[in-house]
């Protein structure tokens, strides 16, 4: 497969890179709401599947516009609809996913539940917990376009000159960090950044930063074991500079692959294709993927979650319902569409088939399928979507990413960032125990 010749995917690393997208148009408001036209609200990678599904549907009036990815953005405008008594999207695409605790709050009662819309066979194709993040209350406000588990992304090519082994224990990746921070100074095994950091280190420990219990109620308690031993994990190796705190989308970060610097890093499915060649320039056939490592007393790799898209119904969308829930079923569960997608889809078949272009894929050192497939299939319960994502980014770097930086207690700094947690959780509506 010549990388990067797909047009969608062209569009996506704009997306991803850049954090750009057009407006065509902006909010796209309709005038009077009018009762034949279907309102599509979706970003530049999805646009060319939403024609698609107009073309195939000429009886079907429909009006896509292009929305930008950036955090708030939907929320924004749906809340401007609320206030004027119109301009719903009938069908709205999330590239923030955790904004669908925003849109399906009593506030903004805009996303519709799809329990009895979309049949439960249906939902039981999506991957094992891939719809979590839909879920309030045991009621389901979307359904994932694509997901972002974690996977063990490691330079072969490096490991194989300094003679290490990938790690299959979270103890074997602290000590091969710590030999290669002490034989090859300035190498890296991860990056603490944001949900960078916190959804890779701590969404795949289990730790309950967020844990959603329905719309208004929300776990928190970073004094667990689940959370202090990611502190105890990452602590010697922040103090021997073996994980950084740049943000692996900062484009600093590209020194430390075309230094090859880069001997580890736990990170989404996406950066295989989004970041190592054209961000952080590591040349072809040398990186590859594995599990997420293995935390002490058990006996599988969990996978922590970082990104992916998800459709919601409107429930203002009225007599088109029907035909909205079948565009979002069919933008989700088309194999012969999503198997064209550039991000890790979220219905299983749709991933299977997905994987036979990523299994041939020459950039890659060896077939990253297994690794991808046993993280989606791993993804770790209880990390939910909050209307506090921005705080719960924010208030990590202010308090645990501090910590690595200053080198400080990182157990220590886990009370002051629930603290944090708690206040934003209280902040937005929820009761956080």
């Amino acid at each position: 497969m010549k990388r990067w010749r797909a047009a969608s995917l062209a569009a996506a690393v704009a997306l991803v890179l850049c954090g750009c997208g057009g407006t065509g148009g902006g909010a796209g408001g309709r005038s009077g709401d009018a009762q034949d036209e279907l309102l599509v609200w979706v970003d530049n990678t999805r646009m060319p599947a939403a024609q698609q599904y107009e073309k195939t549907h000429p009886d079907l009036k429909m009006r896509i516009v292009t929305i930008p990815p950036d955090a708030g953005y939907v929320p924004t405008k749906v809340s401007l609809a609320n206030r004027t008594k119109s301009g719903w999207p009938d069908v709205v695409f999330l590239a923030n996913p955790a904004e669908a605790a925003t849109l399906a709050s009593e506030k903004f009662g805009y996303a519709a539940p799809l329990d009895d819309l979309v049949p439960k066979s249906v939902r039981d194709g999506f991957t094992p917990g891939s719809l979590d993040t839909c879920t309030f209350g045991g009621r389901t406000y979307c359904l994932r376009n694509d997901i972002a588990p974690t996977v063990l992304w490691y330079d072969a090519t490096l490991m194989k000159r300094y003679g290490y082994r990938v790690p299959n224990t979270w103890d074997e990746y602290r000590q091969t960090g710590l030999e290669a921070a002490e034989d090859h100074p300035g190498t890296i095994v991860g990056a603490v950044n944001g949900k960078y950091g916190a959804g890779v280190y701590f969404g795949s420990s289990g730790c309950p930063t967020r844990d959603t219990l329905s719309l208004t109620e929300v776990r928190i308690d970073l004094g667990g074991p689940n959370c202090t031993r990611v502190a105890d994990l990452l602590q010697p190796l922040a103090r021997k500079k073996a994980v950084t705190t740049v943000v692996p989308i900062d484009p600093g970060f590209s020194k430390l692959g075309k230094a090859d610097k880069i001997l580890m890093l736990p990170a989404p499915a996406w950066f295989g294709d989004f970041m190592f060649g054209p961000a952080f320039k590591v040349p072809e056939g040398r990186i590859a993927a594995a599990p997420m490592p293995t935390w002490p007393g058990e006996n599988k790799p969990y996978a922590g979650q970082v990104g992916g898209g998800a459709f919601l119904v409107s429930s203002h969308a009225g007599g088109r319902t029907r035909e909205a829930v079948d565009l979002v079923r069919w933008m989700t569960t088309d194999v012969a569409l999503q198997a064209k997608q550039p991000t890790y889809p979220a219905f299983a078949a749709a991933a299977v088939k997905w994987g036979e272009a990523k299994s041939k894929d020459p950039y890659y050192a060896s077939d990253p399928m297994p690794a991808l497939t046993a993280a989606a299939n791993a993804l770790r319960p209880g990390f939910g979507a909050v209307r506090f994502e921005a705080d719960w980014q924010s208030s990590f770097n202010d308090t645990f990413v501090k910590a690595v930086d200053s080198d400080g207690n990182l157990r220590d700094s886990l009370r002051s960032w629930q603290d944090k947690l708690k206040a934003a959780a209280g902040t937005s509506g929820y009761t956080a125990g």
